[in-house]
């Protein structure tokens, strides 16, 4: 299996190998993606789904940079947040894991707008990049290190 690392910056995804040489860079991280979707402090359904779509035009940008299958690794603190936040704690994160995690996400956003602040905005919109990556991207598992 191959092994990457990865930052989702605020208007960037950098993606580097084991020697820490970046292997690719592409334009649009957690902010830039959810610009203007988020103002009233609240998330709802349909600003979830144009979220998702904007992370999917970021992803498929440069076509496959990843190998499918592959295991990530993360060191950015804001996944240790969506982990304490979204994923129980849990630094080892499975596409299985973040699946259940973000339908139960979606399920509440069905019912009812999530209020949120400036620092649960980011922490949000880093957790469905990262759902997304999973994703699209196949990583078979990701790793949080702090």
């Amino acid at each position: 299996m191959s092994e990457f690392i990865f930052s989702v910056l605020p208007a960037a995804v950098e993606f580097y190998d084991r020697q820490q040489h970046l292997k690719a860079r592409l334009e649009g991280g957690y902010q830039t993606t959810a610009a203007g979707l988020f103002n009233t402090g609240q998330a709802d359904a349909l600003a979830t789904e144009t979220l998702i779509y904007r992370i999917e035009e970021v992803l498929e940008s440069e076509g496959r940079i990843v190998s499918p299958g592959g295991i990530a690794i993360c060191h950015d603190p804001l996944l240790g947040r969506v982990c304490g936040d979204f994923l129980a704690g849990e630094t080892t994160i499975t596409p299985a894991g973040v699946e259940v995690a973000f339908n139960r996400l979606s399920e509440q956003l069905s019912y009812a707008p999530l209020a949120l602040t400036g620092l649960q905005t980011g922490t949000f919109c880093y957790f469905v990049f990262i759902r997304e990556m999973i994703h699209h991207l196949q990583i078979a598992h990701l790793y949080y290190q702090p």
